[in-house]
């Protein structure tokens, strides 16, 4: 069977993540396609999805989460994900969780010129201490969770750097710098 373009778009974004929720996959899809006059509702991309679970071999669906068969589901990067579409208004130039090196979970841009670039990155990983990362990464955009949701106590960030710290549900409230 022959995929379509938007199934092959979803087989990019689980090629580029791993895995990811329907919810967080419905507005790439959709945004994708909207300028080209293609109107994507919840129930086309479900019927694109039954689709591919049974003609691509290394596509899976369980309950919420699409993925792909030799990703493991990352709760981090499925936030990170959520942090992506909250700040892109779902609508990333473009994204990747391939060679990501962690603490960090995700890469992405947006907008038009001049584009922004993010990182999405992990405070909760025992084994990379983000506190090293803080100087290194000075100057570039990264965007810090957590595993508990809430900044650690007397998190100082650089400029351009903001943690981003749950409200509920998938939103998020952002703090940044007080530096300039």
């Amino acid at each position: 069977m022959l995929l379509s373009v938007q199934q092959k778009y979803i087989l990019e974004i689980l090629r580029r993540t791993g895995c990811i929720r329907r919810r967080q996959l419905f507005p790439l899809v959709r945004e994708k396609f909207r300028p080209m006059g293609v109107e994507i509702s919840e129930h086309r991309l479900e019927v694109m999805l039954r689709q591919l679970r049974h003609c691509v071999g290394e596509v899976r669906m369980e309950e919420e989460l699409v993925r792909l068969s030799h990703a493991r589901p990352d709760p981090r990067r499925l936030e990170a994900v959520d942090v992506m579409l909250e700040l892109s208004g779902g609508v990333p130039v473009d994204f990747s969780a391939v060679g990501v090196e962690p603490p960090f979970l995700l890469r992405f841009s947006f907008g038009q010129a001049p584009m922004r670039f993010f990182s999405v990155g992990t405070v909760s990983d025992a084994e990379h201490p983000f506190g090293l990362y803080l100087k290194a990464q000075k100057g570039k955009r990264v965007v810090w969770l957590s595993d508990d949701g809430v900044p650690p106590a007397g998190l100082i960030l650089p400029p351009k750097h903001f943690f981003a710290a749950r409200t509920g549900g998938v939103s998020h409230r952002f703090y940044g710098s007080q530096e300039r």
